[in-house]
């Protein structure tokens, strides 16, 4: 890791670069852009665009569902949602003859619903 350090050292003339942080920040850029462009891709292609803001927005329901069972990292919780409320919904839009869109839309609302109710039930807002 030092041999990149240094070459980045080298390479790149600004200040900010003096810090580790920002090393590590440029580093995982570098690596993750190219899986992003491709993955973006993909999502235009399949008519999916709406699709990560609905998992995010949903994650709302994978906190709430982790503060039920007592979940002390809720982070665990919401990616295990994430996982799943993904599959669910590739699922139900390959089954259905209905838009992706208008399957991605219901999918979220229901979500963010079923989240926000269980979080007023449990009180732990």
């Amino acid at each position: 890791m030092e041999t990149i350090y240094n070459i980045l050292e080298t390479i790149i003339p600004f200040s900010f670069i003096e810090y580790d942080f920002m090393k590590n920040a440029l580093i995982a850029i570098l690596l993750i852009s190219p899986v992003f462009a491709i993955l973006g891709t993909m999502i235009v292609n399949n008519k999916m665009a709406f699709f990560s803001d609905a998992l995010g927005h949903s994650a709302i329901c994978g906190i709430a569902i982790g503060m039920i069972f007592g979940i002390s990292n809720v982070n665990i919780s919401m990616i295990v949602f994430a996982i799943i409320f993904a599959c669910v919904l590739n699922y139900v839009r390959y089954k259905t003859y209905y838009g992706a869109d208008t399957i991605i839309s219901v999918f979220s609302s229901v979500a963010i619903a079923i989240g926000l109710a269980i979080l007023a039930y449990v009180r732990k807002f």
